[in-house]
């Protein structure tokens, strides 16, 4: 029975597993003995949703996640449950499913996924370990990321909770935190180590290790975060296959084909993430704000990244009006278009037009890849339950990149984003 526990923890659909949260229980009581369990009571369950809807104002075929100008509930809308199992004074078990209406991992829509389980161990009231499935902690809102109602949003910005990065939203593997004081300053400190596989559009992603840490300062009304993940990756995508194979039949030529093809392949290539994030609530004022910086290699198919928000919200009453301004910039790495570019030294153009006209794409593709975005977004939240909101919400964008989930053509592209959102805790 632990052998297909451990199993579960590879195998990301929930149906993969066949496994329920009474089965989980099971499992939990199985692994770590009854004879230390707690009463019954101390089995709880809880559960969040959002049900969304929301449209573009363009009549074309661009997208935002699932919206087009046509409305739609898929985007916005998910629905998690939680299991937290007591198991003795010490060790505890937490197991997450959530369902999703639309992912960018090419799942079904509303496909059940086990999203977290893990065992955790209190050493002591201020430190714990936990092994197994958890949230990669990324940002301010990586615990709740996907709690409507812990944020005052629709959404987190999505310029600096980005969708290229929703393939590591959570991994396999460990993490230490603890808790201390430092004077006047309370800190919260956690590092994890592990490994995980995703996708992200077309892109097929293996992140083999994955080490990371972060800090979070507290004072009385300001909590600023920094952490930084790093993870050796291979990406490869099934798209970027005729270009290869095309440089490899190329390669009799001149060996700087081969090299080339190559450039278009992540093999064992470190990436660094870096956050930083604080929250300040002046009275009834709530700013907050976070920036991230991805640093890749510097050759082979990579990027570099960088994007932030500001957001200010009021609390007046029941009702949360708020204002975000965002920013997001990816740097494709320039050594695959200057070894096309070097190619050309090679075989001149106008000799093989096959190989002027593969050249010619290849240049297209990576400058797509240099993507820039700027978001600014007005919204309004009212809590009209003590477990209830509902926020509606408008966020125009001006973006070439791929947060707008199409291939666009045109260099410049804007859509004012309608949105309606009911979050609820239960």
């Amino acid at each position: 029975m632990l052998s297909f526990f451990a199993a579960c923890l590879v195998k990301l659909p929930l149906r993969s597993c066949r496994i329920s949260l009474q089965t989980v229980y099971l499992l939990i009581v199985y692994a770590f003995g009854s004879t230390t369990l707690y009463a019954a009571n101390d089995v709880h369950f809880s559960g969040f949703a959002s049900i969304g809807a929301g449209k573009l104002d363009r009549k074309d075929d661009m997208r935002f996640m699932d919206y087009d100008s046509d409305w739609s509930f898929r985007s916005d809308t998910i629905l998690g449950v939680q299991a937290l199992v007591n198991v003795s004074q010490r060790w505890s078990a937490t197991a997450q499913v959530v369902s999703r209406g639309f992912t960018f991992d090419k799942k079904s829509d509303f496909e059940p996924t086990l999203e977290w389980l893990f065992a955790k161990y209190q050493w002591t009231p201020e430190t714990s370990t936990r092994i197994g499935r958890m949230r990669t902690p990324l940002y301010l809102y990586s615990d709740t990321l996907e709690i409507g109602y812990s944020y005052p949003w629709s959404r987190p910005p999505v310029d600096t909770y980005t969708f290229l990065l929703s393939a590591i939203s959570d991994f396999n593997g460990l993490d230490v935190s603890t808790s201390f004081d430092l004077g006047s300053t309370y800190v919260d400190f956690r590092a994890f180590a592990g490994a995980k596989k995703g996708k992200y559009l077309e892109f097929d992603l293996e992140f083999k290790k994955i080490i990371g840490t972060n800090f979070k300062f507290h004072w009385d009304n300001l909590s600023i975060r920094y952490g930084v993940t790093v993870a050796e990756t291979d990406a490869s995508s099934k798209s970027l296959e005729p270009l290869t194979e095309g440089y490899e039949f190329a390669s009799i030529l001149d060996p700087i084909f081969t090299e080339i093809a190559e450039a278009h392949i992540t093999e064992s290539a470190w990436f660094q993430y870096h956050g930083l994030g604080l929250q300040w609530d002046l009275d009834s004022w709530t700013l907050i704000a976070e920036q991230y910086l991805v640093n890749g290699p510097e050759e082979g198919f990579a990027n570099d990244a960088i994007g932030w928000y500001f957001s200010i919200s009021r609390q007046m009453g029941h009702f949360v009006p708020y204002a975000v301004v965002g920013y997001y910039k990816n740097y494709f790495n320039g050594q695959v278009k200057q070894l096309v570019q070097d190619s050309e030294s090679v075989v001149a153009p106008g000799i093989i037009p096959l190989l002027d006209t593969l050249r010619e794409v290849d240049l297209e593709v990576i400058d797509r890849y240099n993507e820039r975005g700027e978001s600014y977004t007005l919204g309004i939240r009212y809590d009209f339950h003590t477990n209830a909101d509902i926020k509606f919400e408008l966020q125009f964008l001006e973006s070439t990149a791929l947060l707008l989930g199409d291939e666009l053509d045109s260099p410049d592209e804007e859509t004012l984003v309608t949105s309606i959102v009911l979050d609820l805790v239960f």
